[in-house]
């Protein structure tokens, strides 16, 4: 066969992707071959001395069916291969084909590729560099976090507070929650990187109440302020465990990963019906009770980030990370008994207060018919003497 020229499995291949909405070439499923992505086909010998010809496999289709979803031009393939094993293994919709898992080599190596060309890992990186370079060193730290903190996402406003700045375009988001998260994030990477002590233990627990509002930090504030009278304070919190993601998933086992993996979609599901609150959903006593579970749990703003994080391959090593902790692992299977009880009363998790029939259908629509009816009451989407940004500024980024 002439190199470049697509066999005739490939052939074949190609025009099933096509039929499922998916455009590849012939070179694409070579490199993905290459990077042993996309396994070869079998071969069928036809006797008698006439050769044989390859055969497509269907495992081999919905392989490159996932690649090519997500191979973008000009992508690098580790992202393709971050996002493909994000969306592995969940349920099939009608008429699609089950994702398979990625090779496991290519995942970790995918994960760790892009935790170490993160700001986050870099800042740790630095962080280490001036706990033994001196007072400069450390100024130049704090500065360069600040800049990079300032850059970043600081967490998501609360849904109650998105949805008033919504449906009073007159309103502002107020800026403090998100200076005090900024900080904190600043605060802990200096922690991981020059030690709980360069930080102080009454400023560490600072930084993790804001980052995780509704916990009772009393306790362990008064856990740190014995252990820096002690001189142990560096011993008694292990704050690079908190914040140092490269070394967490280059430890991580294949098995570990699937299960962070399986956390973090309870928490995205949970985080999605939060944050969708403040975009005007309807509302029910279960998507209620289920708010108010997160509030409770102290990791609203965890959860809340999981979801703009896990559609998008840069933020999905972070989400997975995080969710190695046995913590998070915790609070995902306490935050998810709410839903198993609402599917136990057949009724599933969007469903209208009274509403017998439309299930979800109904429950989409009315809530395309709020915001069809708050943009016709203000279609420049801003009330007298509001802001055209701070609608758009509520809406989060994906």
């Amino acid at each position: 066969m002439v190199r470049g020229v697509p066999s005739g499995a490939d052939r074949e291949l190609i025009g099933r992707l096509a039929a499922l909405g998916v455009v590849v070439s012939g070179a694409q499923l070579e490199r993905w071959r290459a990077a042993e992505l996309l396994p070869g086909h079998a071969r069928r010998w036809l006797g008698r001395g006439r050769g044989s010809v390859s055969v497509l496999a269907e495992e081999r289709v919905a392989v490159a069916a996932a690649l090519g979803r997500h191979a973008l031009p000009g992508r690098d393939l580790r992202w393709t291969v971050i996002a493909w094993y994000a969306e592995a293994g969940l349920p099939a919709a009608p008429g699609e084909l089950a994702v398979p898992e990625p090779p496991w080599p290519a995942v970790r190596e995918a994960l760790v590729w892009a935790m170490g060309r993160s700001h986050a890992q870099r800042l740790v990186v630095q962080a280490r560099t001036a706990g033994g370079g001196g007072e400069e060193a450390q100024d130049d730290f704090y500065a360069e976090a600040g800049r990079v903190v300032g850059r970043g996402p600081a967490g998501l406003p609360h849904p109650e507070e998105v949805r008033r700045v919504i449906e009073d375009p007159g309103a502002e988001l107020g800026r403090g929650p998100e200076r005090e998260r900024r900080r904190a994030a600043v605060h802990l990477a200096a922690a991981a990187g020059m030690g709980a002590g360069e930080v102080g233990g009454e400023v560490l627990v600072e930084a993790l109440a804001a980052l995780m509002p509704g916990v009772d930090w009393a306790p362990v504030a008064e856990s740190a302020r014995q252990a820096e009278g002690d001189g142990t304070l560096d011993s008694w919190v292990r704050a690079g465990a908190l914040v140092d993601p490269l070394a967490r998933l280059q430890a991580a086992s294949e098995e570990e990963m699937a299960a962070a993996r399986g956390v973090a979609r309870i928490l995205t599901t949970i985080g999605f019906l939060y944050v969708m609150h403040g975009l005007l959903m309807p509302d029910s006593p279960f998507l209620a009770r289920l708010r108010a579970r997160v509030d409770e749990s102290g990791f609203a703003l965890v959860v809340s980030q999981l979801v703009p994080q896990m559609v998008n391959p840069s933020g999905v090593p972070h989400a997975l990370t995080m969710c190695l902790s046995p913590e998070m692992a915790a609070v995902a299977d306490w935050l998810e008994a709410p839903l198993a009880e609402q599917a136990g009363t057949g009724q599933g998790l969007l469903s209208l207060p009274g509403a017998e029939e439309g299930g979800a259908e109904a429950f989409m629509q009315t809530w395309i018919d709020r915001l069809h009816e708050l943009r016709d009451r203000d279609p420049d989407g801003v009330g007298e003497g509001g802001d055209p940004g701070s609608v758009a500024t509520a809406v989060p980024e994906s």
